[in-house]
């Protein structure tokens, strides 16, 4: 972050023995770490059915990784994007006092979600298809209208919760019918955006994990 950042030195909180502060520092190493294995894919190899809840999936193959990839990188463009312009606008002081805890997540889950992207587009320039660089044109129309309606940390908060909860569903849903290499790299980046929510709502004042089991209900498809 850069020195000009509006934000407050406010007391920490413990509770438990675990302040705010120390919580996102926590978070964002265990996100880096499973983030690290995203880099650890090859190139899909055998296909196999997989099932969720007792249904079979269609049969995995190479295109509908690839398919499933490139649109998922087009959901991490965005996430990129939308972390970027918040940190933006807090250096502008257009969301008020931001804590410091808060600047700090909100840059690691953007270098979080520019690793995905790297992973995901490494997967497709691999397989002889083009990097994504620009973000599904629906939902950024939806999430621009969305920003330009916040004000506060709070705010900026909620929508970067809400895209988050978006990715983690996508990737979810997708992974059933994905060949086992990609579908453990969806799962890799699934873990993280799943604890970008659980900070999300920590700093929000509400309870981390409320779910008992994860949703497929907020997944998006392509515009």
């Amino acid at each position: 972050m850069t020195n000009d950042l509006h934000i407050s030195e406010p007391a920490e909180e413990e509770h438990h023995g675990l302040s705010r502060r120390r919580f996102f520092a926590v978070s964002g190493a265990t996100g880096a770490a499973v983030v690290a294995a995203a880099y650890l894919t090859r190139t899909p190899a055998g296909a196999s059915t997989a099932s969720v809840s007792g249904t079979k999936a269609a049969k995995p193959s190479l295109n509908k990784d690839l398919d499933t990839a490139a649109f998922a990188a087009s959901l991490e463009v965005l996430a990129v994007g939308t972390y970027q312009s918040a940190l933006d606008a807090a250096t502008a002081g257009k969301l008020g006092s931001v804590p410091p805890a808060v600047a700090t997540f909100v840059q690691t889950a953007k270098d979080q979600h520019q690793a995905h992207l790297d992973a995901l587009n490494q997967l497709l320039t691999t397989n002889g298809r083009s990097a994504v660089t620009e973000p599904d044109r629906g939902l950024k129309g939806t999430v621009d209208q969305k920003f330009g309606q916040v004000t506060d940390a709070a705010g900026a908060a909620k929508l970067a919760r809400e895209l988050e909860q978006t990715a983690a569903a996508t990737y979810l849903k997708a992974i059933p019918s994905l060949t086992p290499d990609t579908a453990v790299v969806a799962g890799s980046i699934l873990c993280v955006d799943q604890q970008h929510v659980a900070v999300l709502n920590y700093a929000l004042g509400e309870y981390p994990v409320p779910d008992t089991f994860a949703s497929t209900t907020d997944a998006a498809s392509a515009s």
